[in-house]
């Protein structure tokens, strides 16, 4: 009976121990892979996109690292290139650049458009090579641009700031620019830019440029897209900054055409980052933000639509019309709005024919809308100042400079028509929203329909059927 008196404690420090063991084991494995996901973090495996951005860089460099502490940096590789995405070798984390831009309002310093870590970038500095042979090293300041949807990766500014440094704004025009990590200063350069002016024209008050975010999925609507260039030129734009990630070719050929007329600078637009898994859709914000500063010293106002929307004035004939009225109602003028945001009202292609339809055009024939638009900055798009604008997104302005507002335009003074091919909610709004008849397109319908088939009658010639 003493023997099995004293088994018993034993058989539960016995047990104890086990526990203990099992315990320690258990945060010794959390600690292992906790420290392997530290060490190898962005470790690249075979066919993944950093095993991709490796081997691009490999393309770029021309030179293995030279120098040491206090060495000549290295000059560049290649020549400056402008709107190519380029990557920054030697960080963590990928990282690309694509744009340069002179920035005198908020900072004195060169705006880079990029693409990198949403939160824990890398640290960079910025190399700049004036045309007076000087080279200098600036200070970097990395931020994510604010509509990322807290995805990994985030389009981004980089900000090569110019103070201390001697050098104004307005001598960094025509300079070459390049990123360099700060962990490998004496690295050759593996991307540069060209830095792009931004100061306004005179004489541009009244231009109307449009922003288009880039195509992808081998964007194919040819036969609509004539329409709305068309209606948008008749609404008052002279200029459309496109992107290009992927086209049909009927489409590659349409833009061409127009490109040949003046009327669209269309980009490359290939960003080595997974869309709207790494990053929000192809890296638009990018994109809306370098239309921005691409445009700024040439248009004094820049809409900013998607290629299935359109913005129709009730009242005036053209856009910058209702524009120019708008601001006029502010006294003094200089508290005059730089932003309008307009409501937006899905016309669904689903929807019936319109039986007074005046032409067989899109816009003559869908006249049904929702009842209620959306509330401002959801689904909105907006008319801006560029020189005004510090940082744009998809539905509002996130920033503007010191001084500038935004408002929201009455819908009886203008709406933004999106024709839809898809209803919400697995086509269940089609059949459930409020909806009204909307004939306002009709206003331009005789004029449009004589354009868009004399663009069609010469597009046909050099295009594909």
């Amino acid at each position: 009976m003493r023997w099995r008196a004293r088994a018993a404690p034993s058989r539960a420090k016995e047990r104890a121990n086990i526990s203990f063991f099992i315990f320690i084991m258990f945060f010794a494995v959390f600690g292992v892979i906790v420290l392997t996901e530290l060490l190898l973090l962005e470790r690249p495996t075979p066919g993944s996109t950093r095993s991709r951005y490796n081997e691009d860089l490999q393309g770029w460099e021309g030179r293995t690292e030279t120098g040491g502490e206090g060495a000549e940096p290295p000059p560049p590789a290649h020549a400056p290139l402008d709107a190519v995405w380029q990557p920054v070798a030697g960080t963590r984390f990928r990282f690309y650049v694509y744009s340069a831009y002179v920035e005198r309002r908020t900072v004195a310093a060169v705006r880079v458009i990029a693409a990198t870590k949403t939160r824990g970038a890398d640290a960079v500095m910025c190399r700049l090579w004036l045309s007076d042979n000087r080279t200098v090293t600036l200070k970097a300041r990395v931020k994510p641009i604010r509509e990322n949807w807290n995805l990994r990766y985030s389009a981004t500014y980089v900000l090569c700031l110019l103070r201390d440094s001697g050098i104004k704004p307005q001598e960094t025009v025509g300079a070459s620019l390049s990123l360099v990590a700060s962990t490998a200063p004496n690295r050759p350069p593996t991307n540069l830019l060209t830095v792009r002016d931004t100061e306004p024209k005179s004489g541009i008050e009244e231009t109307l440029h449009v922003c288009v975010k880039p195509f992808h999925f081998s964007y194919s609507r040819d036969e609509w897209l004539v329409e709305w260039f068309e209606l948008n030129r008749l609404l008052g734009v002279s200029h459309f900054y496109m992107y290009n990630e992927s086209l049909s070719a009927q489409v590659a050929c349409l833009l061409d055409h127009y490109r040949k007329k003046g009327l669209v600078t269309l980009l490359p637009w290939k960003l080595p980052i997974v869309s709207k898994v790494e990053i929000r859709t192809e890296g638009q914000f990018a994109a809306f933000n370098d239309c921005l500063y691409r445009s700024m010293s040439t248009a004094g106002w820049l809409l900013v639509i998607d290629v299935d929307e359109v913005i129709l004035p009730r009242r005036e004939r053209t856009l910058p019309a209702l524009l120019t009225a708008l601001r006029a109602a502010y006294n003094p003028p200089s508290k005059a709005p730089s932003a309008f945001l307009f409501r937006n009202a899905f016309f669904y292609l689903r929807w019936e024919d319109d039986a007074e339809a005046p032409a067989p055009l899109v816009t003559a024939r869908k006249t049904r809308r929702w009842a209620a638009p959306h509330a401002l900055k959801n689904r909105s798009k907006y008319a801006l100042r560029p020189r005004d604008a510090v940082e744009l997104g998809n539905h509002f302005v996130w920033e503007l400079a010191p001084g500038a507002s935004s408002v929201g335009v009455p819908t009886d003074r203008a709406l933004l028509h999106h024709y839809r091919i898809a209803c919400e909610y697995g086509g269940v709004q089609c059949l459930t929203v409020p909806s009204t008849v909307d004939r306002t397109a009709h206003r331009w319908s005789d004029e449009l329909i004589q354009r868009v088939s004399s663009e069609k009658e010469q597009v046909a010639k050099t295009c594909p059927a």
